[in-house]
């Protein structure tokens, strides 16, 4: 039985679009919306809190103290569970007894309000 195929060179794909490396710095230049949405809130409410990004999520500290002020690990579907640090362990600790999870805007306003009182001291 013959190919509906003809034969012939295989189709040539066009490459993606690379970004230009003297523009980046020779680094690939990656999109975090969630920390941009994290630092565009600490904008709004005056400024102070740097954010750092790694494996376990994002992680709030004060830029005049260099001190931890929350963790936000994300948890799926948009959701984010808010850690505070804890001095007297040296260690991440959830916020109540049976952790609290937030969309990203709610627990970035959550941990602005400190309502307990663990985030801001």
């Amino acid at each position: 039985m013959k190919s509906k195929n003809p034969p012939g060179p295989p189709a040539r794909r066009r490459a993606a679009p690379v970004a230009d490396p003297a523009k980046s710095g020779g680094r690939a230049v990656i999109l975090d919306f969630v920390q941009s949405r994290i630092e565009a809130f600490n904008d709004e409410h005056g400024g102070g809190v740097s954010v750092r990004k790694d494996a376990h999520g994002y992680t709030l500290v004060r830029e005049d103290e260099g001190v931890p002020v929350a963790r936000l690990r994300p948890r799926g579907q948009g959701l984010f569970e808010v850690l505070y640090w804890n001095p007297f362990h040296a260690r991440w600790r959830s916020v109540g007894s049976f952790g609290t999870v937030l969309a990203l805007d709610q627990a970035l306003d959550f941990i602005a309000d400190d309502p307990i009182g663990c985030f801001w001291r």
